[in-house]
């Protein structure tokens, strides 16, 4: 363990009771030289404090272990890839607004004003390349009315239930696994655009009980619209913090993902 000159004073302090004057002066071999006042005035003191490889190449090593730690761990724009494919799998998500502050609904409780809430809710990946989420958004549901009067959205999801289908096995760790977040809006996607985007086609192939509530259908048992979630940032844990990036992702290389690079990735338990 590597002993700086601090932490050599401070042993010397409690072992002799005296103060020092100056700097100590640490050779490589790892005796401490000191200049003291006690009770009996002043001292010449050497203290020798064990050291790893002796002080500065110690300190060189353990910058050493750091670099090799960081390089082994995968880079923000290779963990951005691995989290456009996250959310390419993905076909639920925790979708969190925010209530407004004055509320005007008595089924609502007052209580609850500026307060965040978070439901799971379908989504697919119909707009591919631009990482935005599409949702079929309910008039009557809590995140579209909450939308509508102001509040941003944010969606949570991660490869925990996931991998759990995959390999048929619970992980070691879920705290190592993916997950992410995305902070952004919704807005709802104009007409010509679900046409040109084939959005009803997308979204029931992934969730077929969705054809029961399709904006349009008379006999939708719910009035939807086709909404997306703009995104405006992500944040990524990829995992454990030694081996994966944790942080924010540039907004821009978000967008600039292409499906054919996410394709060519594999999160944990893939094949």
């Amino acid at each position: 363990m590597f002993i700086n000159n601090k932490i050599a004073a401070a042993l010397l302090l409690a072992l002799t009771s005296v103060t020092v004057q100056g700097l100590p002066v640490v050779e490589d071999n790892g005796k401490v030289h000191l200049t003291a006042t006690g009770r009996s005035g002043h001292l010449q003191t050497t203290l020798e404090v064990p050291m790893h490889h002796g002080g500065k190449e110690a300190a060189d090593h353990e910058h050493e272990d750091e670099d090799t730690a960081i390089t082994g761990r995968p880079t923000r724009y290779e963990s951005t890839v691995l989290a456009r494919r996250l959310l390419a799998k993905s076909k639920s998500g925790v979708l969190t607004t925010v209530f407004p502050s004055h509320l005007t609904s008595p089924r609502v409780p007052a209580a609850v004003a500026d307060t965040p809430i978070g439901l799971p809710e379908y989504i697919a990946s119909c707009e591919e390349p631009t990482g935005n989420p599409t949702v079929l958004s309910l008039k009557i549901s809590t995140a579209t009315i909450n939308a509508n009067a102001g509040s941003n959205v944010s969606l949570s999801l991660s490869w925990w239930d996931e991998y759990v289908h995959l390999t048929h096995q619970q992980p070691w760790s879920a705290a190592n696994l993916p997950r992410l977040n995305l902070v952004g809006y919704l807005e709802e996607i104009p007409q010509p655009e679900v046409d040109e985007a084939g959005i009803p086609t997308c979204f029931v192939a992934a969730h077929p009980d969705s054809a029961m509530w399709l904006p349009g259908k008379k006999w939708a048992a719910h009035q939807g619209i086709w909404t997306r979630i703009v995104v405006q940032e992500v944040y990524w844990i990829g995992g454990f913090g030694d081996r994966n990036y944790i942080g924010w992702f540039d907004p821009e290389e978000w967008r600039a993902v292409t499906k054919e690079q996410w394709e060519a990735v594999r999160l944990p338990g893939e094949k």
